[in-house]
């Protein structure tokens, strides 16, 4: 009876100390915890109980003085310890000390996850063995990331084979498949890259969709071709933020279409006629938002979109920039690909920072004037310092093959060139607005901020957008700000997530065979001859 008196009280005592470590470490619930801490307090109190005598003889000892006091010392340390894990556990903070910054979201993620402002909840449905589990750890880890900088996501893993019922209700047809859900609306995703979660994300918290139309009929980039000049990679990566992409053709309508919120003019080869022009004007004159990209008359001629653009203080240059900078001559680049590092600060350039974009083929254009207060003009990006503005230009194939392009400084613009501009204009007929065209985010604004204004972005090249080039460092994510800032969706500008990369050391054949001569022969070899050494030392 007072071996089973004694073991009660040892665990009591080993309650108590569970419920602290429950209480500081935060991984159960209260009501889980007091019922461990009133389990142990009652195990003890009855230890006290049946055995005082033994208990105040105890605490009468030199020993039991001396054992107070380390087991006062032992629990201090148990309480700081308990307390720095409390800190830790809810005000957590994280170093991403990698190259690249693997484990580290993107601006664009976080970004979109610092404007969220409703709950939105996750549910994968993968099963607990094989490799599924393994793809489950990885994007439990990323979905963790999402849950650190957002106290509005929430997620958690079903087995379809263990929950089929839960499976029916989501529709799920596929293992490994993400079911994003927020204010009714759902979204499923079959891949785990972060730009996907992302995506998905926005589809499902944001209220209405934004219409782009492309411009057609002039020989423009078409968003439905796949090959190198076509624009469907664009076209997904807008569809992926929840754009809806159109194209259409002022041959064939009268205007611009009264849901556009970004029109395009991609690389036309031919004039606009006039009644094409005007209506562009008069979209513009309402406070449309438009982005012209304008190849240079070399080696084929360009749409001349001068006169329309004249208005909104652009000037486009007649020459092709030439970029002497080292990275023309990095493999598949030359001195008619320049590259940008330079962007002026602009929402659109602000989150690109050292981020490098190419251009083939690219004109000048600059402001021809300052801004006022009715146009403000600026510059979002320019070429580096070795670059110029090319005036003269082969006239044909054979003069071509002997050219070698050459800064004349009396007819060539030296370097650093403007070749983008982005334009924000007092509308010249302002339209009553209508109210309910506002997305919740623009009607949440204050009024100066979603004051109806025009904005233009004009770029002197329309192939860094296409299929070949989009995906080229820093093309892709310039081209989606350019798009999102004249869709006034800021909140947007970001660089997109990144992939994680894989980094291989590169080793020549001289290389390994000095590597196995070092590792495989001298430090076998130096071993040996050190333990010969010790051993005839100590006889």
């Amino acid at each position: 009876m007072r071996s089973l008196v004694s073991s009660a009280g040892y665990l009591g005592l080993i309650l108590i100390l569970v419920s602290g470590y429950l209480y500081a470490s935060d991984t159960a619930t209260p009501r889980t915890v007091l019922i461990v801490l009133l389990a142990g307090l009652a195990l003890g109190s009855a230890w006290l109980v049946l055995e005082w005598d033994k208990v105040w003889k105890l605490l009468g000892r030199r020993t039991t003085r001396y054992g107070a006091n380390t087991a006062v010392l032992v629990l201090l340390v148990i309480g700081i310890l308990a307390f720095v894990n409390l800190i830790g556990a809810r005000y957590s903070q994280r170093y991403d000390t990698t190259a690249n910054k693997r484990f580290s979201l993107a601006d664009l993620s976080i970004s979109v996850l610092d404007e969220l402002d409703q709950d939105v909840h996750i549910v994968g449905f993968f099963r607990s063995s094989g490799s599924d589990a393994m793809v489950q750890y990885q994007i439990d880890d990323m979905l963790n990331q999402f849950q650190y900088h957002s106290d509005h996501i929430t997620y958690e893993f079903i087995d379809p084979d263990l929950e089929p019922s839960i499976a029916r209700q989501y529709n799920i047809s596929a293992y490994g498949t993400m079911v994003f859900e927020s204010e009714g609306k759902t979204e499923h995703i079959n891949r785990y890259l972060e730009e996907s979660v992302t995506n998905a994300l926005v589809k499902v918290t944001r209220e209405g969709q934004k219409t782009i139309y492309f411009l057609e009929g002039h020989g423009e980039h078409n968003v439905n071709l796949t090959d190198q000049a076509g624009y469907n990679r664009i076209m997904q990566l807008l569809e992926n933020q929840s754009y809806i992409v159109r194209s259409f053709s002022l041959l064939r309508e009268v205007e611009v279409p009264a849901d556009c919120s970004v029109l395009v003019v991609a690389g036309p080869r031919t004039n606009l006629v006039g009644n094409e022009q005007e209506a562009i004007r008069n979209y513009l004159d309402r406070g449309g938002r438009a982005l012209f990209l304008i190849n240079p008359d070399y080696p084929e001629e360009s749409a001349d979109l001068s006169a329309l653009l004249a208005r909104w203080k652009v000037e486009i240059g007649d020459n092709v920039v030439i970029d002497e900078s080292a990275v023309g001559r990095l493999p598949g680049m030359n001195e008619y690909m320049p590259a940008v590092m330079q962007y002026p600060a602009h929402p659109i350039t602000r989150p690109l920072g050292s981020t490098v974009s190419f251009f083939p083929l690219v004109r000048s254009v600059e402001p021809a004037s300052a801004s006022d207060d009715t146009v403000e003009i600026q510059t979002i990006a320019m070429t580096g310092t070795r670059s110029w503005a090319e005036t003269t230009l082969p006239e044909s194939p054979e003069e071509a093959m002997e050219y070698t392009p050459a800064l004349d400084p009396g007819t060539d613009e030296p370097g650093p060139v403007s070749i983008a501009v982005a334009i924000t204009a007092v509308p010249r007929a302002l339209p009553r607005r209508d109210m309910r065209s506002l997305t919740p985010q623009e009607m949440a604004m204050r009024p100066e901020e979603h004051e109806l204004k025009t904005r233009i972005v004009v770029v002197g090249n329309s192939s860094f957008a296409s299929n070949a080039y989009i995906m080229l460092p820093g093309n892709g994510d310039l081209a989606l700000n350019i798009l999102n800032w004249l869709a006034q969706e800021e909140d947007l500008l970001a660089i997109r997530p990144k992939s994680s990369d894989t980094r291989l050391v590169q080793i020549s054949l001289s290389q390994m065979r000095d590597i196995f001569i070092v590792t495989g022969i001298l430090s076998p070899i130096g071993i040996l001859i050190a333990g010969v050494v010790v051993w005839w030392r100590r006889k």
